[in-house]
């Protein structure tokens, strides 16, 4: 799934009145370069040029993304992951790695749009995960 650009979550995050900060980037760019990742693997990646950053500030930076719907956590046992892609759409989740993989199906998209149109007003999130061994949907490119 194509992500937006990280000048669009600048500008989103100004929109909505939140500061910009450089650890807020680092924590955007994170989600644009890598797939699905859990928070730790966010601060792996921004720990370089941002040694002394917390857990706290990734927390909170992964937080507000998806107070204003710009993100989706993913539950997986007891690990979370993050989709910088709000829209609704199914996973599929490797049994053995955790990894996550977008599911493309048009069809299925679009069916799971209209489901959630024709539902109570109320209805704030969807998750639908397939579960499978590695060698299910789209794995094959890893």
């Amino acid at each position: 799934m194509k992500h937006k650009t990280v000048e669009y979550y600048r500008d989103k995050l100004k929109d909505e009145g939140y500061k910009v900060t450089p650890q807020r980037v680092e924590v955007i760019r994170s989600l644009i370069e890598l797939d699905h990742p859990t928070a730790g693997e966010i601060q792996s990646s921004i720990e370089e040029q941002y040694p002394m950053i917390s857990p706290s500030t990734v927390y909170g930076a992964l937080e507000l993304l998806e107070d204003i719907g710009e993100l989706i956590p993913i539950q997986e046992g007891s690990e979370t992951r993050y989709d910088l892609s709000p829209k609704v759409h199914p996973h599929y989740i490797c049994e053995d790695t955790g990894k996550v993989y977008d599911l493309e199906e048009a069809e299925l998209k679009e069916k799971l749009s209209d489901l959630i149109a024709c539902g109570p007003d109320e209805i704030t999130r969807v998750e639908l995960n397939f579960y499978g061994p590695c060698n299910g949907p789209e794995s094959e490119e890893d």
